[in-house]
This record gives structure tokens, C-alpha cells and sequence, in this order.
């Protein structure tokens, strides 16, 4: 098994949502039950954080500095410079008070897509996939549980979507001009072995990297044949997600959320940031 690299040794809570900010050269990722949004610079090794009074799941940059950030309840746009909260774009299902919000990203039309799970992630079909069409958050996949990664294919003619109790990763066929999807097919089966399918990205080549909650890694997919390319070790039982940077980079977040004292002891670096060049 290849393994991971930790590179940031200051643990989250909750390390989740690791997103590329292509206009800045630096990775973002948020600690979810920690309230603070990371940043880190690789060419210079800087880290800086923002701490904010809710929690935090998701984040999109923008070229202008900015940031779209789903919080537990609600979606606004960040001034990363300040740390201050502009201005809120909407309610996140203001109705549901027992969910909260999960994973998210910008799709290849640039429009946000986030996810809900109820607080604890144990109420079946209690979530929901929406898609923000400017100031409203349009229902597009429900009944789901935990929704969780989010990647599309680069001619951005698919789009990969976990629900992780289902073990699986699904594709639709996705119409860019409307970022509508249609046609579900199942293209990975995760084993019991492997833990939950976490967060997600895709590669250049079009094949998937899954963080395996419960697996201590992350796992290549290929979404052609559903079979498992290779595991990436990071020694953390609660591996959540991944994203590559500007070049062949992966980075890998992980979480302490759960783990009890002796879990912690054997896997210190939970919580960490990791990396993995492919071809090591």
C-alpha cells in the first residue's frame, strides 16, 4: 500500500472539504465542528486560518478574494482577507432545524451544489442535493442520507455523487447548460472492508480518489469498471476526503471526529492535512 505524507501537523476536529484556489496557488479546507476555514501556500509553506462562530462545511474561491462558504445553516460569501462575512446568499432548509449542511462545490458552469445530512448522520433520507440557482437552493437529488462527494468528468458530460451508507458512487449524465442530471447507473461498490465512501475528486484521467471513512485511506477508482486501482495509507482511521492541487499533488484530509482516547493514541496524526505525489 502507498502512503500518505502528513504536511500540516496542526489537527482539525473535523478535517473535511479540501478545495484548490487556482487564483492564489493554495489549498483550502475547512474543520467542520471547529468553525475555522484553513489555507495553506504550499510554494511557501504559510498557513493561515479564519475562525468563525459556526460551523463549517464547505467552501468555493473566487478569483476576487472571495469565498462561498456553506455554513451548518446558511450560504455566504467570506472576505478571506478580513475573515468577515459580507453577506448571506440564503437559508440552508431553515425548516429542518435537526440538519445541517455537508459537502459542496462548484460545478463546471460555476454553479454551487451542497448537500445535507441530519446533525448526527443517523436519520435515513433525512438529506438532500441542491443546486443554488443565484439566491435559491433548487432541490435536485432527495431522500438520501449523508450526501457526500461531488466530482464531474473533465468534458463536465458527468457528474459522480456518493450517499455514503450506500456504498456507492453514482453517475448521471450532466447538461452543463443548466447543470441538470438525468440517467443514475451505480459505478463503484464499496466492500464493508473499506469503510464509507467519503469525500471525492477526479483525476485527469477521469478515474476517481474517495476518502474511506473507517478505512485509514484513500481509494483510486476506476468509474469505467468499478475497480480499485490503489489505496493511498494515511494512517488515520477517519480519512475524509481529497483534492489535487496545480500539479500531481493530491491532498488529503482527515478527521478526530469520533475516535475515542486509544484510537487516538494509535493515530496521532488524525485530524492532520496529507499529501501524495503520484508516481511515488
Amino acid at each position: 500500500m502507498k502512503k500518505a505524507t502528513r504536511i500540516v501537523d496542526i489537527p482539525c476536529a473535523h478535517g473535511e472539504g479540501p478545495v484548490w484556489d487556482t487564483a492564489h496557488g493554495r489549498l483550502l479546507w475547512v474543520d467542520l465542528t471547529g468553525c475555522k476555514l484553513h489555507a495553506y501556500t504550499p510554494t511557501t509553506g504559510l498557513l493561515e486560518t479564519r475562525q468563525f462562530d459556526e460551523p463549517v462545511c464547505a467552501a468555493a474561491p473566487h478569483a476576487d478574494g472571495r469565498l462561498l462558504v456553506a455554513f451548518a445553516k446558511r450560504i455566504a460569501w467570506v472576505d478571506w482577507v478580513s475573515g468577515k462575512i459580507i453577506e448571506t446568499v440564503c437559508a440552508i432548509e431553515p425548516d429542518k432545524p435537526e440538519n445541517r449542511a455537508n459537502d459542496g462545490k462548484l460545478d463546471p458552469a460555476g454553479r454551487f451544489w451542497i448537500g445535507t445530512m441530519s446533525n448526527d448522520g443517523s436519520v435515513a433520507g433525512a438529506g438532500a442535493l441542491y443546486r443554488l440557482d443565484g439566491s435559491v437552493l433548487t432541490p435536485v437529488l432527495t431522500d438520501l442520507t449523508i450526501s457526500n462527494g461531488l466530482a464531474w468528468s473533465s468534458d463536465a458530460r458527468t457528474m459522480f455523487f456518493i450517499d455514503s451508507p450506500t456504498r456507492e458512487v453514482w453517475a448521471f449524465a450532466f447538461d452543463a447548460s443548466d447543470s441538470s442530471i438525468s440517467q443514475k447507473r451505480t459505478v463503484v461498490r464499496v466492500p464493508h472492508e473499506l469503510g464509507i465512501p467519503d469525500g471525492m475528486c477526479i483525476g485527469s484521467d477521469d478515474t476517481l480518489w474517495v476518502g474511506h471513512w473507517g478505512a485509514g485511506a484513500v481509494c483510486h477508482w476506476d468509474p469505467k469498471d468499478g475497480h480499485l486501482i490503489e489505496k493511498v495509507d494515511t494512517g488515520c482511521p477517519h480519512t475524509t476526503s481529497c483534492c489535487f492541487g496545480s500539479d500531481e499533488t493530491l491532498f488529503i484530509t482527515t478527521s478526530r471526529y469520533g475516535l475515542d482516547e486509544a484510537a487516538l493514541n494509535h493515530s496521532k496524526d488524525s485530524g492532520c492535512l496529507f499529501s501524495y505525489r503520484l508516481g511515488q
